[in-house]
């Protein structure tokens, strides 16, 4: 009975066990860790590689979504988006080069980004690519005008009080951008970001973009870059074969004898030749069903109207004259569709080949050969001419449509595909 109130208890015999068992545990969760951790980075590759593709995905829906619509010259702005399974694309549109566009898309899955770039260029036929071009003859604007759009000249751009949203450029040698003597910002080109100059000489203008020029005058905001050397001289959008065709097209059946007047009854005609002239008037309206060839004047004042027929949807049509051009008086011209527009072409070499004084409307002007002279608060979508004056708070108002714009009848132009990458 001593013994045993003498025997001592072990009170650590578990101590062993217990840290068999934590270094086993310890053991076990290495061992967990080792085969887990490379399934959960499998997975987290996994799912990377899933999200970049639907980025990647994103962006080419992107491009594409863009290349269709100005193919199909529907409307589409400088940049737009286009959302998919909750997810988004942002796409730039941006002239860079004569005929020439580029499409930069961006997918953006989860913080995963991926880059589309396309590079288009205007085909075979008829478009406009700028809200003003002018030949050798140049660009004068003065008045508080606006061009929303870009304006290239293959002589001198001389504004004054005048905004260009897009870019300016004067191509050849010598060629000057600005108005001389001014002593503030007389052009002011750009905007969001966008918008270079480009001549060999640049005076009183202020560029959001690039500045592009060999020398430089005052009352400039930036240095020139001297990178990109003298602007070409680009050609006219139409061809003579372009005019050839659409009076070829207009004159079927047999022709409009002498002149030919449109009053408060109004009229429908086309496609057609008039061998005098065509007077639209005293609020009449001209439905135009086809292609007409003037040899005569046109002439629209009075309220006279000239429209295209709704079933045109997003096709545009043409006058031709031989003779002088003059849209007064509130006339106005168009189809009221967006993407369709009426084309007027002067092949006149006068000095009054065309002239719009107030009125007109979704029109785009050609007289290449001659004088386009806007003036009276005008508002057009684009004005071509050997030479081009603005005065009188013009706004020219280009889009996109007028590129690539669908005939009925006579030559098309569309935009096709130079190349397309990731980047």
């Amino acid at each position: 009975m001593q013994r045993l109130k003498n025997k001592k208890v072990n009170k650590q015999s578990g101590a062993a066990m217990l840290i068999s068992i934590v270094f086993f545990l310890f053991i076990s969760l290495a061992i967990i860790s080792g085969l887990v951790s490379p399934s959960i980075r499998e997975f987290k590759v996994s799912v990377d590689s899933i999200r970049s593709k639907q980025s990647y995905f994103l962006s080419e829906s992107g491009a594409e979504d863009a290349f269709y619509r100005l193919k199909k010259a529907k409307p589409i702005g400088t940049s737009t988006s286009i959302t998919l399974m909750g997810n988004t694309a942002i796409t730039a549109i941006t002239d860079s080069g004569y005929n020439q566009k580029t499409i930069t898309s961006l997918g953006d899955v989860s913080s995963r980004q991926r880059t589309s770039k396309a590079i288009i260029s205007s085909g075979a036929g008829v478009g406009f690519n700028y809200g003003i071009q002018a030949g050798d003859g140049g660009f004068k604007i003065d008045g508080s005008s606006t061009i929303t759009g870009s304006v290239y000249a293959n002589g001198n751009i001389d504004a004054k009080d005048t905004i260009v949203t897009g870019s300016a450029t004067a191509a050849g040698a010598g060629s000057t951008i600005g108005r001389l003597g001014s002593n503030y910002y007389a052009l002011q080109v750009g905007q969001n970001g966008v918008g270079d100059v480009w001549a060999s000489n640049v005076v009183s203008t202020s560029a959001v973009g690039h500045m592009y020029c060999l020398t430089q005058g005052s009352y400039v905001n930036k240095v020139c870059d001297t990178s990109k050397g003298i602007p070409p001289a680009i050609p006219m959008p139409f061809t003579d074969q372009n005019i050839t065709d659409w009076k070829t097209a207009a004159a079927v059946g047999n022709p409009i004898t002498g002149n030919y007047t449109v009053g408060w009854a109004g009229a429908t005609l086309g496609p057609k030749k008039i061998t005098g002239n065509l007077v639209i008037n005293g609020g009449g309206t001209l439905t135009l069903t086809g292609t007409l060839w003037v040899v005569g004047n046109v002439t629209v004042t009075g309220g006279g109207r000239i429209k295209l027929p709704t079933n045109y949807a997003l096709n545009s049509e043409t006058i031709v004259s031989d003779g002088l051009v003059s849209i007064n008086g509130g006339g106005s011209l168009g189809s009221g569709t967006p993407g369709s527009y009426l084309f007027i072409v002067s092949t006149s070499t006068s000095a009054s080949a065309i002239r719009v004084t107030g009125g007109a409307g979704a029109i785009a002007v050609d007289a290449q050969n001659g004088t386009v002279a806007l003036s009276g608060g005008a508002t057009l979508n684009s004005a071509v001419g050997k030479t081009v004056t603005v005065t009188g708070g013009t706004t020219v108002n280009y889009q996109q449509g007028l590129a690539s714009p669908s005939f009925i009848n006579g030559p098309s132009g569309t935009w096709n595909l130079s190349s397309w990458k990731e980047i």
